[in-house]
């Protein structure tokens, strides 16, 4: 039952798995968007490529044909694990390692002391989860090539001044170059989701000017919770709010939406002395 002359919807049916909804399993079935979203990621070279929520093997498939120096599959349902244990015995040149496990409960820094690179069509039930729990990034990482909900993922990539733009937006474009790959339709999924999908790049920036992800984190929670009001109320647990927001030539009647994340990273360095005094109001 090789994957590499079998649809996905036969594999399924004939290892008689039926994807979990509890899990939120929605698979690619056309080789010809895996591979793509595979290139996304390259090059390989020199890079240990990580894959979260394999499944059935599709986008693995991918990556293994374009010859990655290792491959580190992480996989939660035990279900999938014989179809992967079969495709990494089809490309046993490559070094691959199956991981039964929850990401959530996973430590990267188990699996390299090399960089390494992150690919994954993400659940969408867990995706911003699963997105925080790699910030800030591990220290090994480069890039991550991600698929979110299309209403997830254009939030992540929001700029200020739009109904979008949100603390997501501000916390992964602090410490990320984020590009947006392309927009796939719920058809190209079985079974077939409701919503359409969006892949984005992900990559380390080299430098960024932000001190503290602690407080940039608590500062957001702050403000967009309270989205509607001014800066001046939703951060007014902040000590000396009023000289802080002037020395950053930020106006204190602004609202959350209105500051950029050049703002938020100033407004979170500025608080360095005060992290303790921040954390005992904000919790």
């Amino acid at each position: 039952m090789s994957l590499k002359n079998t649809k996905i919807k036969s594999l399924l049916k004939q290892s008689n798995i039926n994807p979990n909804k509890k899990l939120g399993q929605n698979f690619i079935y056309d080789f010809n968007i895996l591979n793509k979203i595979a290139k996304f990621s390259q090059p390989f070279k020199n890079y240990n490529i990580v894959e979260i929520g394999p499944g059935p093997g599709g986008l693995s498939k991918a990556i293994l044909d374009l010859n990655p120096t290792s491959l580190i599959l992480i996989e939660k349902d035990e279900s999938f694990k014989s179809l992967l244990k079969e495709l990494v015995n089809e490309y046993s040149h490559i070094k691959t390692k199956i991981i039964i496990k929850d990401f959530l409960k996973f430590d990267l820094s188990e699996i390299s002391n090399k960089p390494f690179k992150i690919i994954s069509n993400l659940p969408y039930y867990i995706s911003t989860k699963m997105l925080m729990k790699l910030v800030p990034p591990p220290k090994n990482i480069r890039q991550m090539t991600l698929m979110f909900q299309k209403e997830v993922g254009e939030r992540i990539i929001a700029k200020h001044c739009s109904k979008k733009y949100s603390r997501l937006s501000v916390i992964c474009q602090s410490i990320f170059d984020i590009e947006k790959k392309t927009i796939l339709p719920a058809t190209v999924f079985y079974p077939k989701p409701k919503i359409d999908s969006i892949v984005l790049n992900f990559t380390v920036k080299e430098q960024t000017s932000l001190h503290s992800i602690k407080n940039l984190e608590k500062i957001t929670r702050l403000a967009f919770t309270k989205r509607r009001k001014t800066i001046k109320n939703s951060l007014s647990s902040i000590e000396n709010l009023k000289t802080l927001l002037e020395s950053i030539n930020v106006s204190e009647n602004m609202r959350a939406e209105e500051l950029s994340v050049k703002d938020y990273i100033k407004l979170a360095n500025s608080l360095d002395p005060l992290v303790c005094n921040l954390s005992d109001k904000i919790g």
